[in-house]
């Protein structure tokens, strides 16, 4: 999981306060995205930071009736890792195209 601060951050959608609030570590992270599935897809996004490889894909997943804000990036070539860029309660309202 990439952490990061944002100076202009609303905390309480930020990924620490919702792995706190969660009582969440990384296993509980780690579990949860290997349960998503294509109908908790939302959208796919450009990472103007790193463009090796430039798609992000976004997610949402309700735990505990809150809606989870996740935001994945798949790298490397021959052995494919995911990173986990956000896990946090979502800011704004998202939409499903598969559901």
């Amino acid at each position: 999981m990439i952490r990061k601060h944002k100076h202009d951050e609303d905390q309480q959608y930020s990924t620490p306060y919702t792995l706190l609030d969660l009582d969440y570590d990384m296993e509980d992270v780690v579990a949860r995205l290997k349960e998503l599935v294509l109908e908790e897809y939302s959208e796919t996004l450009i990472d103007k930071d790193d463009l090796n490889p430039p798609l992000l894909f976004v997610f949402g997943k309700y735990i505990n009736r809150k809606l989870i804000y996740v935001k994945l990036k798949v790298k490397g070539d021959q052995q494919r890792h995911v990173l986990c860029v956000s896990f946090h309660y979502a800011k704004h309202e998202m939409t499903f195209p598969y559901a």
